[in-house]
């Protein structure tokens, strides 16, 4: 007799711990199931507290890191998932879980002294969008809770712009021209000066958001994009390099300072050196957020209707485009997936350096997302960019996801860098990138960093291919076929 036994059971596996791509399963499904109540940020423990589809709590949270940054990413990125998925009933507990983290931390305070901490503020967008009136999990109360949590960030927001920002005379020092970088925003209060790819995306990306609610900090949207294009412009013009195509991680207005000297090209002067000021090498992540960022003010902007003719709108396309190209030649051949630093190829060590360059999961979740999105709203031609995205969505489920590595969780995204920062201990040079002791990659636990970025990539590769089979109510499952003898 022959017969079908259903078991509930993983993806494919080729070898011990890797998992092989299936275009029938919902990875996203698999990695929040086994990740968002158990994963990192950096080195410390950030899971959400647990809950069921009816909002009642199994299991606190294990967090240690409060609200910033990394988990506020892991939640943007899960809320968005949950609007995706939001009629199926295993995406409540996803739900209720981000919404407790949001309902924690509504009535903070931001000073604005960290783009990267006010970045977490993004998840009230989408947690507003959840609970809003008729929306799927309306709750009036939370729904009020995401408008004073707004409120806050863009006191925040206010308070970056008039004091954490570069002024006329630093600027004018630096080059000679005292309005170019004034009002550049340092990337945090102990980064004076400095402008960071990654703080695009933390920083005027939520400002086109608050634009786009209606909420400004200079008392009107046309200030407000104004502060927002000069951002991306100081940062373009000081860090793009038109021949490689790609953009360094950051530059410093003081470059002389005990903060950056370390880092910050130094020789000569802005006049006679188009580097002064600018970092050294092309780190991976770094150059996402700031991808990433331009997909999102372009989608802000349309929401308003400032598109094609509008000068901004214009120019914010005409960067994306430049550095998807950079990237789609930095794309690796084999996997689809890019290393930590981009101008090396995978395995090659440069000189100097103790270690070789790899394939890097956050950056490449970051990339393949960004593209798949910039397709989905049309700023990024399917006919250029497509095939590149999806081997890129494939190269990360079969480079960085994995089984059994000893963290408790039955899958785990793996080598993402856990950190890399520019300061008068941290250099900046390939070496540090690669070997610094702050930058390595992991290898044994999920860091929030590649959680957040593939659950977005992962929600948008499932938007526009959905999985072709019926998915089953409990877990992901295929059939098994074995013969049984009467």
């Amino acid at each position: 007799m022959m017969l079908w036994v259903f078991a509930a059971c993983a993806p494919q596996v080729a070898e011990a711990g890797d998992v092989t791509f299936d275009p029938n399963v919902r990875y996203s499904r698999i990695v929040i199931d086994n990740c968002l109540y158990h994963f990192k940020a950096n080195t410390t423990k950030a899971g959400f507290a647990k809950y069921d589809g009816s909002g009642s709590k199994l299991a606190n949270s294990e967090s240690e890191r409060g609200f910033d940054y990394v988990p506020g990413l892991v939640a943007k990125a899960v809320l968005e998932c949950v609007d995706l998925y939001q009629d199926s009933t295993w995406a409540a507990p996803w739900f209720y879980s981000i919404q407790a983290y949001g309902e924690a931390y509504y009535n903070t305070t931001h000073s604005g002294a960290s783009l990267d901490d006010l970045n977490a503020c993004k998840l009230y967008f989408g947690l507003y969008d959840l609970t809003k009136p008729g929306a799927k999990f309306e709750n009036a109360t939370i729904a009020d809770h995401c408008a004073t949590a707004k409120g806050k960030a863009l006191t925040g927001l206010s308070n970056h712009n008039s004091t954490y920002a570069i002024s006329s005379s630093t600027s004018s020092t630096f080059c000679g021209n005292s309005s170019t970088y004034e009002g550049g925003w340092w990337h945090k209060s102990s980064y004076e000066n400095q402008l960071w790819l990654d703080g695009q995306y933390m920083g005027p990306a939520l400002l086109a958001m608050m634009v786009a609610d209606g909420r400004y900090i200079s008392g009107s949207a046309a200030g407000d994009w104004a502060i927002i294009r000069k951002q991306f412009d100081m940062c373009w013009n000081r860090l793009w390099n038109s021949t490689d195509k790609l953009l360094y991680h950051a530059f410093s207005a003081d470059p002389t300072s005990s903060q950056t000297t370390n880092w910050a090209d130094h020789t000569d002067t802005y006049a006679t050196n188009s580097h002064y000021g600018v970092s050294s090498e092309y780190w991976g992540r770094a150059a996402g957020w700031y991808f990433f960022a331009l997909v999102d003010i372009l989608e802000q902007m349309d929401k308003i209707g400032k598109n094609g003719a509008d000068a901004d709108y214009v120019e914010f396309k005409r960067q994306l485009e430049a550095v998807a190209d950079g990237l789609l030649a930095r794309q690796d051949a084999t996997t689809g997936c890019w290393c930590q630093l981009l101008q090396y190829e995978n395995g090659v060590t440069p000189g100097g350096c103790s270690k070789a360059n790899y394939l890097e999961s956050s950056a490449s979740a970051i990339f393949v997302s960004t593209f798949l999105k910039g397709i989905r709203l049309g700023y990024l031609d399917r006919a250029k960019y497509e095939a590149a995205a999806k081997k890129g969505y494939q190269g990360l489920i079969n480079q960085f996801l994995k089984t059994s590595v000893g963290d408790g969780n039955d899958y785990a995204l793996i080598s993402c860098c856990k950190s890399a920062g520019l300061s008068s201990d941290r250099n900046g040079t390939a070496n540090y990138y690669l070997s610094g002791s702050d930058t390595g990659k992991t290898s044994d636990y999920t860091e929030g960093k590649v959680l957040g970025a593939f659950i977005l990539a992962a929600t948008e590769y499932e938007r526009a291919y959905p999985p072709a089979a019926p998915e089953p109510a409990g877990a992901e499952c295929r059939c098994l076929r074995v013969s049984i003898s009467e």
